[in-house]
Formats: structure tokens, C-alpha cells, sequence
């Protein structure tokens, strides 16, 4: 018996020495609820010994309560046999612990199962736990208050990780490939068309602007401007990438609908240059037809008329007949002043005092009249006569002006 005993004592001095090593709440119970052993933490936090908790009853030792804790695992351990783990709020020490019951292979002298019972004060990580789900929330908040579709994509297999509703994918899932729901394709993004930002931003690793095709739920086809952002891993290793889409469609439209309106002024504006080439031939057409009967005219004058009219001239008439040829003479001259003026202008160049000049040599003024006439001087009238038979052809052939011209 004594050996009994003393090997008993020892084996809970070993065991109590091993709990002894945990940091956290380590305590030893039976089925009942009831301490057989706890380790020093929590000793020193309760302020008590061994002797004054060993063989009470745990959740009045350690809460405060007469009654089984709320949420304490042993009971369902003590159900299920087996291993329970649980995040629990104690109201006790106001904090959160995680508690753990493990089931072990021994019962005491009166048959009671004995349960191994950690538990460990998780509230700074419950705090920081808190702090992510706030910030979570806030970020799912701000993206879902973005009115264009905003989703981040794994870029190793395609998958939508997380999206906004304007993006309007539904439920996501591991075979929610952007491809698949923008496009409706069964593979990425090949050619120019519909360029890939993850191709592109894993050759650049810079943000990048694409214009896509996208399919929408009712099938519709609408244009997006596509905007990339890379996310990379502490070692710098690219692993999401970030798309915010802009519906661009009216603008789409309006660049077509403006296109075709330029493209019609284009054709209006070829039409009209053709219609303006094709009346300058006429008007030209017309003015070299107006000129050539003004060149009739006066040939006709010339060769039909003068002629005559000079015989009559030198015939025998009275004073009166004389006057009235003179007066014959003026006003067929005043008939063809505009034609000759048009023609040695239009035709020979003349420059508008030249035009002037030959008009009065026509009529038989001589260089000092004419100087008088148009208030230039004689010199001056003679340069004109060189300039005019040289735009003649005249200049030194022995030809009588007037009788030219």
C-alpha cells in the first residue's frame, strides 16, 4: 500500500509539474465539473492553492456561478467523446477565452471520466479580430458604394475573389472566372480586340487602361474602359490585380454616331469641290465662249464695217453727211469699247493704265492728250506705248499702233 501510495503522489507531481509549463489556464476535472489539479496560472490569478481548489466545483471556483458555465465544452465532450473547442465570452473576468476539452484515458477511483481543460485569453486577438471585421466592413461598404463594377482577380487562375454588385456576377465560386463572366468565353483574353490587363500587367507590373466588349446578364453587349491595378505580396510577387470598370457605351456610340456624321461632310464636302471644279470649267467655259464672240464682234466690226466706213469718210460728202459720219464712228467705237477693253485685259495682260492708254490711241489722241486726259506724264504715256506693243509682240516691227489695236 505504501508503495501504492507514494507512486500515486508522485504521478500527480508529474503531471502537475508538466501543466505547470503552459501560460495560460491549465486545470484537470472530472465529469462533474470538479478540480482534481490546476496549474500555477491559475493559482496566481485566483490568489488561492491547490489545496483550496482541488476537489471544488470549477465553474464556482473559477466564474462565480453555481451553475455549469454557459457555452463550457465538457458537456458536449462529455456527449460526443471527443476533443471540443469553443470561443467564449466570460462575463466573469469580461474577457474572451478559447476553451478546450480533451478526454483522457483515465477515470478517478470512483469511475468518473477525466477531462484535460485549457483555456486561453484570446481578447487582444478577439480586439484585433474586431478591428479587421470593422475595416472589412468599411471596405465592402466603400466598393459597394461605387456605382461601376469593381472586382479583384487572382492572377494565377483567373478567379473573381471579390466583387461589388454593380459588377453584377452573382454569387462568386471557385469557377467564377472573369473571363467567363465578362466576356462569356472559356479562356483569357487573346488579341487586340479585347486586350487582357492581367497579361499586360504581369509583363509591366504597372496599372493599366484597356477598352473591352462586356456581356452583361441579359446577354447586352456594353463598352467598358477598363482600369488594372497590381496587388503584391510582401516579396513583391504579384498576386491579385485590381479591375474598376466605366461603362463607356453612350460615349462608344456618340464617337460612331459622330464618325458617320464626319464621314457625310467628308462625302458633302468631296461633292461640293467636285461641283466647284466642275462650275469653274464652266464659267470658264462660258467666259472663253463670251470672249470669243467679243473677238467676232469685233472682227466682224473691223473687217465688215471699218473698211466701209473709212471709204465713206474719204468720199465726197457734204459737212452735214461728214458729221454724221464722225457720229457713226463714236458711237461704234463707244459700242466696242467694253469688248476690246475685256479682251486686251483678259487676254494680253494689260494693266488697268495700259488698258486706258490704248483705248485713247485707239481714238487718235496723241501722247501729250492723252497725258492731259488721265493726268500722267508724256514720258510716262510713252512708257505705256513700249510696254503695250511689247505685250503685243510689236515692239520692233515697223506696225502703226492705232491701226493694231
Amino acid at each position: 500500500m505504501g508503495n501504492e501510495k507514494y507512486s500515486e503522489k508522485t504521478f500527480m507531481s508529474i503531471i502537475q509539474n508538466i501543466i505547470n509549463v503552459f501560460p495560460y489556464f491549465v486545470i484537470i476535472v472530472d465529469e462533474d465539473h470538479n478540480i482534481l489539479l490546476a496549474n500555477d496560472m491559475v493559482l496566481n490569478v485566483l490568489g488561492k492553492n491547490i489545496e483550496d481548489v482541488a476537489g471544488h466545483y470549477c465553474p464556482k471556483v473559477i466564474h462565480g456561478i453555481d451553475d455549469s458555465f454557459p457555452g463550457c465544452p465538457l458537456e458536449d465532450a462529455l456527449q460526443k467523446d471527443r476533443c471540443i473547442e469553443k470561443d467564449l465570452l466570460d462575463p466573469f473576468y469580461k474577457t474572451w477565452v478559447s476553451s478546450a476539452i480533451y478526454p483522457m484515458n483515465f477515470k478517478t477511483l470512483d469511475g468518473k471520466k477525466i477531462f484535460f481543460h485549457i483555456a486561453r485569453d484570446i481578447t487582444e486577438r478577439k480586439k484585433a479580430e474586431e478591428v479587421i471585421r470593422q475595416q472589412n466592413d468599411f471596405l465592402k461598404n466603400l466598393i459597394e458604394s461605387l456605382t461601376q463594377p469593381f472586382y479583384v482577380i487572382d492572377v494565377n487562375d483567373y478567379t473573381v475573389k471579390m466583387a461589388n454588385s454593380a459588377a453584377q456576377f452573382g454569387i462568386l465560386t471557385e469557377n467564377s472566372k472573369c473571363f467567363k463572366l465578362t466576356h462569356h468565353k472559356n479562356k483569357p483574353c487573346k488579341g487586340a480586340k479585347n486586350k487582357c490587363p492581367i497579361e499586360i500587367i504581369k509583363k509591366t507590373k504597372q496599372p493599366i487602361v484597356v477598352e473591352h466588349e462586356h456581356y452583361i446578364n441579359d446577354g447586352e453587349v456594353r463598352y467598358f474602359e477598363v482600369h488594372g491595378y497590381p496587388l503584391f505580396d510582401k516579396e513583391g510577387n504579384l498576386i491579385q490585380i485590381i479591375e474598376y470598370t466605366m461603362d463607356i457605351t453612350k460615349r462608344k456610340q456618340a464617337e460612331k454616331k459622330l464618325k458617320k456624321t464626319q464621314n457625310k461632310l467628308e462625302m458633302k464636302s468631296k461633292n461640293l469641290e467636285e461641283y466647284n471644279i466642275a462650275l469653274k470649267v464652266l464659267l470658264e467655259h462660258q467666259e472663253s465662249e463670251k470672249n470669243k464672240i467679243y473677238r467676232n464682234i469685233l472682227g466682224n466690226i473691223k473687217n465688215l464695217v471699218y473698211p466701209y466706213l473709212e471709204k465713206l469718210k474719204k468720199s465726197s460728202l457734204v459737212e452735214s453727211q461728214k458729221t454724221l459720219v464722225d457720229i457713226l464712228e463714236s458711237n461704234l467705237l463707244e459700242i466696242i469699247k467694253p469688248f476690246s477693253t475685256i479682251l486686251m485685259s483678259d487676254q494680253i495682260n494689260f494693266s488697268p493704265s495700259e488698258v486706258r492708254v490704248a483705248n485713247l490711241i485707239k481714238e487718235g489722241k496723241t501722247a501729250k492728250e492723252i497725258s492731259e486726259i488721265i493726268f500722267i506724264s508724256e514720258n510716262t504715256v510713252k512708257t505705256h506705248y513700249q510696254n503695250i506693243r511689247s505685250k503685243l509682240k510689236i515692239k520692233n516691227k515697223k506696225v502703226n499702233l492705232r491701226n493694231y489695236l
